[in-house]
């Protein structure tokens, strides 16, 4: 009557099938879009003008974490090219190694451009349009430089020994404002600065001039 009543006890459970776990990759650059997604969320209606620069400025440091993390990630060197004329940047692999060339999937890449290439345009930001825009991209020394392009190396770093700052700015009332964006050379990170009405020294400068 029991006879089968031990064999039932001892018998060997199922064994769980094994779960693949995330690279390092992976990890770095979900959460480099997740901040890219949350830093989109900008007020939809009567978003004031410092609301507007500030959800800007979120977006663009996420992008260069996005950029810092594949350079990490990879053991490569990437590039973020600024161009003012149109209002955004191009990030591009700029290491040795060419099979990286083409870029990963990303939910924010047009189905029309090169894989090679992503293209960001403040005007596309939820709420911004043009009222945002790239005032400078600058060196932070006591003689600020102009610059063009930002590169993370291997190790997160930026390739430039001084601090990158990038100026937005936009139009509050009857008064310009103006928000940096700090990436630190040693680390790689960013900071979002303070809004101010006083302009960037080399924005000073030409001004005067």
């Amino acid at each position: 009557m029991f006879g089968n009543t031990t064999s039932r006890l001892t018998k060997s459970p199922r064994p769980m099938p094994m779960r693949r776990g995330l690279t390092l990759i992976e990890i770095l650059i979900t959460v480099a879009i997740l901040g890219i997604l949350a830093a989109a969320v900008i007020p939809q209606f009567g978003a004031t003008a410092p609301d507007q620069v500030r959800g800007a400025a979120q977006i663009v440091a996420a992008d260069m974490e996005y950029a810092r993390s594949l350079a990490i990630s990879n053991n490569s060197a990437y590039l973020i090219t600024f161009s003012k004329t149109r209002n955004g940047y191009i990030l591009t692999h700029s290491g040795t190694n060419t099979s990286l060339d083409d870029l990963p999937d990303n939910p924010f890449r047009k189905p029309s451009e090169d894989s090679k290439s992503l293209i960001v345009l403040l005007s596309d930001f939820p709420h911004v349009g043009p009222d945002v825009t790239i005032a400078a991209i600058v060196t932070d020394e006591p003689s600020p430089q102009e610059v063009t392009s930002i590169e993370f190396d291997t190790l997160g770093q930026t390739t430039r020994k001084q601090p990158t700052l990038i100026w937005l700015s936009s139009r509050a009332g009857a008064e310009d404002i103006y928000l940096p964006i700090e990436i630190n050379p040693v680390t790689g990170m960013t900071t979002i600065g303070e809004i101010t009405n006083v302009a960037p020294n080399v924005l000073s400068a030409k001004a005067s001039t």
